[in-house]
């Protein structure tokens, strides 16, 4: 009998890099605020800004002075002590990660915020497991992407209850920022109305959007795909949106509450 191998998380995601949004960090369940760096006697105190199984990018309020001392530990080892409470976790738990610091260095344009990168040796199974879970999860969302592009929700009182709408938006589209009232939106499009005073947006335009909804607050990028100005001087439009993972989670947990039978409107296709 032929043997067959076992694929691993880490042989599938190995490489992929995760940027610590709001949004990753909540699904990730890592409670940023506790985390913390051991560094020789130090503790420092971090917050992550990218994971990957190889290793983090951590950032830390240092002074330039403070910069320059940590720097000599470079190539030292290291612990990493991350807070870990997923949404379906009754208590939070500690991971602990052996690594070695690779890196230290103030960010661009802000001297009083240091990045530290560490190197795992090696990444524990429970960190391991959580980014690959989360890997899953992003391609799960990409696929739902696909399959839900075309399909637009209309917003009303009724639909905004159910997705947890906030009733806000804004649209910045250089050089105009304002903010739209939505008529329809979809994972890959939203259709808008702005108010009379915003000076004329032309098709083709990027735009970034942010959208306020109780379980997430975020940016989406796009470009604009019609823009008209109404009898009464307000103007509607679209906007082609480009794949963003919260709009993608709430709209998936709208179309279920769909299928069990939710009183929403239906669809618009």
């Amino acid at each position: 009998m032929a043997k067959t191998d076992k694929i691993t998380f880490s042989d599938t995601y190995g490489d992929a890099v995760v940027s610590l949004s709001p949004f990753a960090l909540k699904k990730l369940g890592i409670v940023s605020n506790q985390t913390i760096l051991k560094v020789d006697t130090y503790n420092l105190v971090c917050v992550p800004f990218r994971l990957s199984m190889k290793g983090a990018v951590l950032l830390g309020s240092f002074s330039r002075d403070e910069i320059v001392f940590f720097q000599r530990f470079k190539g030292a080892l290291a612990g990493l002590n991350l807070v870990i409470q997923p949404g379906d976790s009754p208590a939070p738990r500690k991971v602990f990660c052996r690594c070695s610091l690779s890196q230290i260095s103030p960010m661009k344009g802000r001297d009083s915020v240091g990045l530290l990168s560490v190197e795992f040796r090696p990444c524990p199974p429970d960190l391991e497991n959580l980014i690959g879970n989360y890997m899953m999860l992003m391609d799960r969302l990409k696929a739902d992407y696909k399959d839900l592009s075309g399909k637009t929700v209309p917003i009303n009182p009724d639909t905004a209850r159910i997705l947890g709408f906030n009733n806000y938006a804004t649209l910045s589209a250089d050089p105009v920022v304002t903010k739209l009232a939505l008529f329809s939106l979809g994972v890959d499009r939203l259709v808008f109305l702005a108010p009379m005073q915003t000076p004329d947006l032309r098709p083709g335009q990027e735009a970034s959007l942010r959208l306020f909804f109780q379980k997430y607050q975020f940016n989406v990028a796009g470009r604009i795909s019609e823009a008209t100005r109404l009898p009464t001087g307000v103007q509607k439009g679209s906007v082609e949106l480009n794949f963003a993972p919260e709009l993608v989670d709430l709209l998936d947990m709208y179309y279920l509450q769909a299928k069990l039978g939710a009183r929403v409107s239906k669809p618009v296709t």
